[in-house]
């Protein structure tokens, strides 16, 4: 019997040592986990500003000229000059309505009239959205 309890203690010993043997050399502490997610965190954030002011460069190119376009069968014109403008908005039957705009670069909002949206410059095409972005309330206008 004596030999039975040897041979399990041994089978024992050696699957325990196997088990260590396997087991990752090396765990993360708390610490190491806080500094890797902290530098993690320091990368997003790079990379996000880096989005941001790369996409700001791009909105602040110059604007300047008059786009054309439709909007629910109205005749739109805006006429550009640096951050202000005009909008006129021609109805079918004929009625007109002109509004002040306003730009503001930065944050990529215009302000027609009373109206906020956000636009987006792209080459020769101005693409305004209301601030929900509904596809469907979106107005392109074309130099």
């Amino acid at each position: 019997m004596s030999l039975k309890k040897f041979t399990l203690s041994l089978a024992s010993l050696a699957s325990l040592s196997l088990l260590v043997a396997c087991s990752p050399k090396e765990q993360a502490t708390p610490s190491t986990q806080a500094n890797t997610s902290a530098s993690t965190e320091v990368r997003t954030s790079q990379q996000a500003e880096m989005t941001v002011s790369s996409s700001t460069a791009s909105s602040v190119t110059n604007i300047d000229g008059t786009y054309k376009g439709q909007d629910e069968g109205d005749s739109i014109t805006l006429v550009v000059t640096g951050n202000t403008g005009t909008w006129t908005e021609v109805e079918a039957d004929g009625d007109q309505e002109i509004k002040k705009v306003t730009f503001e670069p930065e944050s990529q909002r215009v302000f027609i009239g009373d109206d906020i949206k956000v636009y987006v410059a792209d080459g020769n095409q101005m693409i305004i959205d209301d601030m929900d972005r509904e596809i469907s309330d979106r107005i392109v206008l074309k130099k």
